[in-house]
C-alpha cells in the first residue's frame, strides 16, 4: 500500500485526525516535512494489509530518500550561508579599492561631462586606424580617433566635452579599419561600494563613469596614475 493510500484510509476511518498521526510527537529540530514524512510512513505500516504485507525494502527506500533529502536541505542552508559570507568579505575587499584605480570592460557609460576618460585597447595585431565610437542617450554620435595603434597594450585618454557629448548614459565602441580584434577597457577611480540589501553582486561606482557590477572590472591598477600594462 503506498503512502497516499495509507493516508487516505487513515482519514477516512478517522476524520479528526488529519493533522498527524497519534502518539507522533516531533522531535526536536525536526522539519514539518520530516513530520509529515513519519506521519505517512506510520500510517502505511499500521494500515497494510494483512494478506498482502508491504514489502520491507520499500520501508527501507523510503528512509533512504528522506534522508538525502534532508541531507540536501543541510547542504543548501550550508551553501547559502556561506555565499553570504563570501559576499561580506567581497564587499569589505573591495570597500579597501575606494580611490584606486580600476579597469572596467564595458560597452556603456554614464559621462558626467567634466574631466578626462581615459583607458586603453588590447590589440591582437598592429592597425593604422584605431577608433572609439561614442554615442549619447539623444542619437548623437562622436569618434575618437586613436590613430595607428602597434600590437598589445596601448593607452588613450580624451574630454568628452571636446566631443560636443552630454553628461548622461553613453555607448561606446572599439572599431578598427583593418577589423583587427581587440580590446577595450576603461579607467576610472572606485568612488564607493554597493552591497545589493537582498543578495547578489556588489556594484561599485567609477567616478565619471557610473556603477558597474564587480565582475566586469579587468584590472585593479591600486595607486591612482598611469595605467599598467
Amino acid at each position: 500500500m503506498s503512502v497516499d493510500a495509507a493516508q487516505s484510509r487513515q482519514l477516512a476511518q478517522n476524520p479528526s485526525q488529519a493533522g498527524a498521526e497519534p502518539g507522533v510527537a516531533p522531535a526536536a529540530g525536526q522539519s514539518a516535512n520530516e513530520n509529515m514524512f513519519m506521519t505517512l510512513l506510520l500510517a502505511q505500516i499500521k494500515n497494510q494489509s494483512p494478506l498482502d504485507p508491504a514489502d520491507p525494502a520499500q520501508f527501507a527506500s523510503q528512509l533512504v530518500q528522506m534522508s538525502q533529502m534532508k541531507t540536501s536541505e543541510t547542504m543548501l542552508a550550508q551553501l547559502q550561508s556561506q555565499g553570504a559570507m563570501l559576499r561580506e568579505l567581497q564587499g569589505v575587499a573591495l570597500g579597501a579599492q575606494v580611490g584606486q584605480q580600476v579597469l572596467v570592460q564595458t560597452d556603456r557609460v554614464r559621462l558626467d561631462g567634466a574631466g578626462e576618460i581615459k583607458g586603453r585597447v588590447t590589440l591582437a595585431g598592429e592597425d593604422k586606424d584605431v577608433h572609439i565610437t561614442l554615442t549619447d542617450a539623444a542619437g548623437r554620435s562622436a569618434v575618437v580617433k586613436l590613430g595607428e595603434r602597434p600590437a598589445g597594450v596601448s593607452e588613450f585618454s580624451f574630454r568628452p566635452a571636446d566631443y560636443g557629448l552630454m553628461p548622461g548614459p553613453c555607448q561606446i565602441a572599439l572599431s578598427t579599419a583593418g577589423k583587427t580584434s581587440g580590446l577595450l577597457e576603461m579607467q576610472a577611480a572606485v568612488s564607493g561600494v554597493r552591497l545589493p540589501v537582498n543578495g547578489g553582486e556588489p556594484v561599485l561606482s567609477l567616478a565619471g563613469l557610473g556603477e558597474f557590477p564587480a565582475s566586469s572590472l579587468s584590472a585593479l591598477l591600486g595607486k591612482p596614475g598611469a595605467l599598467s600594462s
